[in-house]
């Protein structure tokens, strides 16, 4: 018999509910930063780009005050620095569509200062750390410069500004992108052509790619690996594992959403099928285990189509899927990160009842042994 997880409380932050906001994993805790903050306006509600920032202290399980973001800001990347700092990359503000500043947080004052600029402005850019402490960076929402998201930069540790990393060969809308030893790997994506767009009210898009691409650490190029994705994926949920190895989950396909899985193999470059999951949803959270799984957590359900709490673990010796401690509360595309053995914070938006407005929640869950 499974468990629930830790009743969940709200996050502190100004307005009706938060989002697109950055959560990190930091030695004692987690830091959230920055994100939408839905403001009662009449009878409605409108965005407004937020500085704030906090800190969850796992110690006690409560949130600590910081000091706010030097610029306010949303749907940017932020990853974990080796020494205990953060970075934050790019995003947008209501007034800007993307940004080229850096924000570094600093654990030792609580506070932030500004980074090294990037090259490119970017909103809702990827971020990826290195084993050597080195921050790689690629991808752009918008398509006004039609190869802006296809380069890549990189900031090598101590160093005072970005420098380029390469552009990839085919893949335009980047896919999954993982750290897998010293490579960084791209699991499919959309391939180079066009943008968005939507004419005479027909959508259009890029095609779907299932090409597999790599960056070997030390070099600037791209290279496509020879095994490319089992299936065409949009928006699918990848993850490196404990061995290197990498998992991905779900997405659409001609409007349907996918279930299964499959996983990347390090010395073969290859992908094989590592099992489907039992209920079909999209805006999951998956999540690497230390023990070698993985859990795809929470989403959309298809019927009805509202928020789960239903969580699934996969098996990496048995290769399936199998149910794991549910979450307390129906969420989709919440945060996960680690903050101790064994245990995870989550932070996402959750409803009270099915009428009431969504609110930004907290709950600390662990998985089944």
């Amino acid at each position: 018999m499974t468990v629930p997880s830790s009743h969940p409380r709200r996050v502190p932050y100004s307005g009706i509910w938060l989002e697109n906001f950055s959560l990190t994993a930091v030695r004692g805790g987690a830091l959230l930063a920055g994100g939408t903050e839905w403001q009662p306006d009449g009878i409605g509600s409108k965005p407004r780009a937020s500085e704030g920032a906090a800190l969850w202290d796992a110690s006690t399980e409560e949130w600590r005050p910081v000091q706010p973001l030097p610029s306010a800001r949303y749907d940017h990347a932020a990853v974990p620095l080796p020494d205990g700092r953060v970075l934050l990359v790019g995003g947008r503000t209501n007034e800007a569509p993307e940004l080229n500043s850096t924000l570094i947080w600093e654990p030792e004052t609580r506070s932030f200062r500004e980074g090294p600029p990037l090259r490119e402005a970017r909103s809702h850019p990827v971020a990826v750390t290195l084993p050597d402490g080195a921050v790689l960076v690629l991808g752009s929402e918008f398509d006004d410069d039609m190869q802006r998201g296809t380069r890549a930069e990189l900031l090598r540790p101590g160093a005072r500004a970005w420098e380029p990393a390469g552009q990839t060969v085919h893949i335009f809308h980047v896919g999954p992108v993982c750290v897998s030893g010293q490579r960084v790997v791209i699991a499919g994506g959309r391939d180079n052509g066009f943008g968005f767009a939507i004419i005479d009210g027909v959508h259009y898009a890029p095609p779907l790619a299932q090409s597999t691409e790599i960056w070997e650490h030390g070099g600037r190029a791209w290279r496509a690996a020879t095994g490319p994705l089992l299936e065409p994926r949009d928006d699918p949920a990848g993850v490196t594992l404990s061995d290197g190895s990498i998992l991905v989950v779900g997405g659409w396909h001609e409007g349907q959403v996918l279930t299964s899985a499959e996983q990347w193999d390090p010395n073969t470059e290859r992908w094989s099928p590592a099992g489907s999951l039992s209920i079909a949803r999209s805006s999951f959270t998956l999540t690497a285990l230390p023990d070698g799984r993985a859990a795809v957590s929470g989403g959309l359900g298809q019927g009805p189509f509202e928020e789960v709490t239903a969580v699934e673990l996969w098996d990496p010796q048995r290769r399936v899927w199998s149910p794991g401690t549910p979450l307390a509360q129906g969420r989709a595309g919440h945060k996960v990160v680690p903050v101790d053995a064994g245990t995870f914070l989550v932070v996402g938006n959750s409803r009270p009842t099915p009428e009431a407005p969504p609110e930004t929640t907290w709950e600390v869950w662990r998985p089944a042994p």
